[in-house]
């Protein structure tokens, strides 16, 4: 009870003395420094364009008296901290941006040095260079492989055209056939003394490869030097990417990055199939989807692989018991798998014993419960005797193939067939595929295009159709034309990343 009676005590104390408080304290007003006159971003052209601001600086402390830096740092950084490079002390600022193609932060400051309050803004920098935004052809020629550009300053349709833009600046062709285009926002180079991440095009022949900066095209690493041990049989099948780690097929066996560490760009050695290191084969034809393992199909056992970046073994795929064909041995020989979805893909298969027999199979990816739902093709129907196919990316419930000179589509959902397109007779088709850009911060460029490649004489035309409820317009959008045989498109702008497009065929 006593002790109650002193807490009560001291309790009425202290609020005695707090009524009692005759306000000696001095609130001091916060200070606060205003910046204007600093955008939240800029695009600037590498060695052409300068950043020239001279932002106004006041704070609601009299007298205040300043000084001043402007900083920059790279955005895109993995595997080493950030550095914040010092441009100048100055309040104005006239420089001229000699940074590679890739995202940036400004940062200035402004310290009150009678305070010492230092307010900091940061202004988005992307820079860009004339090799940065349009879209890239991989075409052929006598046997070499070169790159064309064609530029697009104000939307996704072309409005000016660099050829030959890889032996421009490399002073070489590639050897081979021109197949694939893949772009990567974080494959490794070497910059200054590390390894950071670089915005670089994959350029891919069936007897050569190359990584190019996407800045300034010029050439990171030639086939040799994309490996640790350079494979004796120049053959390469694939690039691609998924569950963080790069992925090359070259003669059919599996090399890879794990990109989540530091490492130097280079891919490792062949993945083995099993324990025992038997043979393998797999096929240019896969499916990847985000930061999903990929999966392959090995020609000469007709079985399903999965594979991790960081592994050293492929691993095999199991089938779901409702599945109506095995993951494994199950005779087939794959004609075409692409991208539907991040959950279901599609594929063609003729087995091997029976090569009159052909099936469309939907599938539904996964290691341990793989399902492979079967619809036999008739001889009749065009899917048949397809010899090229493409799957819309997200959208309607469509396969888009060629037979001969035409483009055929058929519903996915109740198997109609509908002729959509057929080239000149003096023409032949190249390749198909679905192409779709939609980014949010780009909308000025984004598209939707069904593309048509052909091959006349010695020269490539690329017909961009758009579609209505997954049926071609009857005239294309606009058409590429250039000197060779194209082998793939890709669109490339500021804002494409690994993500933008599917990795597969």
């Amino acid at each position: 009870m006593k002790n109650k009676y002193l807490y009560i005590i001291l309790i009425a104390g202290v609020l005695s003395s707090c009524f009692k408080d005759k306000g000696n304290y001095v609130y001091t007003e916060h200070e606060e420094i205003t910046v204007t006159g600093i955008a939240a971003s800029y695009d600037k052209i590498s060695l052409v364009d300068r950043i020239t601001i001279d932002p106004v600086v006041t704070s609601n402390k009299p007298g205040a008296e300043f000084k001043y830096w402007w900083g920059l740092y790279e955005t895109s950084v993995q595997g080493a901290v950030p550095k914040v490079d010092t441009l100048l002390r100055t309040k104005a600022i006239d420089y001229l941006v000699v940074q590679p193609a890739k995202g940036w932060v400004l940062v200035f400051g402004a310290k009150n040095i009678k305070t010492g309050y230092t307010k900091i803004v940061t202004s988005n920098i992307n820079v860009i260079t004339q090799f940065t935004r349009g879209w890239y052809v991989a075409k052929t020629e006598a046997g070499k492989t070169d790159l064309d550009l064609y530029l697009t300053p104000t939307s996704a349709i072309p409005g000016g055209k660099m050829e030959n833009v890889f032996s421009m600046v490399n002073g070489k062709k590639l050897n081979g056939k021109a197949h694939t285009l893949r772009f990567y926002q974080d494959y490794k180079a070497l910059t200054g003394t590390s390894f950071l991440n670089t915005r670089s095009l994959f350029v891919v022949t069936d007897e050569d490869a190359s990584v190019v900066n996407i800045g300034t095209i010029k050439e990171i690493r030639d086939f040799n030097t994309l490996f640790y041990n350079a494979p004796a049989v120049k053959k390469p099948d694939i690039v691609t990417n998924g569950s963080a780690a790069f992925y090359f097929i070259n003669n059919g066996k599996l090399h890879s990055i794990y990109n989540m560490s530091a490492n130097s760009g280079q891919f490792g050695v062949q993945q083995m199939v099993n324990e025992y290191n038997a043979d393998y084969k797999l096929s240019k034809f896969f499916y990847s989807a985000g930061f999903y393992d990929p999966y392959f199909f090995d020609e000469l056992s007709s079985s399903f692989y999965s594979a991790g970046g960081a592994s050293l073994q492929l691993t095999s795929v199991n089938s779901s018991a409702t599945s109506k064909m095995p993951a494994k041995n199950n005779n087939k020989r794959l004609l075409y798998m692409g991208f539907k979805t991040t959950a279901q893909t599609f594929a063609v298969f003729q087995d091997k014993t029976n090569q009159n027999l052909k099936i469309l199979s939907t599938i539904t990816p996964s290691v341990s419960a793989m399902v492979i739902l079967n619809d036999t093709l008739a001889a009749s129907e065009k899917l048949y005797s397809a010899t090229m196919h493409t799957l819309f990316n997200g959208d309607e419930n469509m396969m888009y193939f060629v037979v001969g000179n035409q483009v055929w589509s058929r519903n996915l959902s109740n198997r109609f067939e509908q002729l959509q397109y057929t080239v000149p007779v003096d023409e032949t088709i190249s390749f198909i595929r679905h192409l779709k850009y939609a980014v949010s911060a780009d909308l000025a460029f984004n598209y939707n295009y069904v593309a048509i490649a052909s091959k006349k004489g010695d020269s490539y035309n690329i017909r961009m159709f758009t579609k209505t409820s997954g049926n071609l317009n009857p005239i294309p959008a606009f058409t590429i034309t250039g000197k060779g045989e194209a082998g793939d498109v890709m669109y490339i702008s500021p804002s494409v990343s690994g993500s933008t497009y599917p990795n597969t065929l």
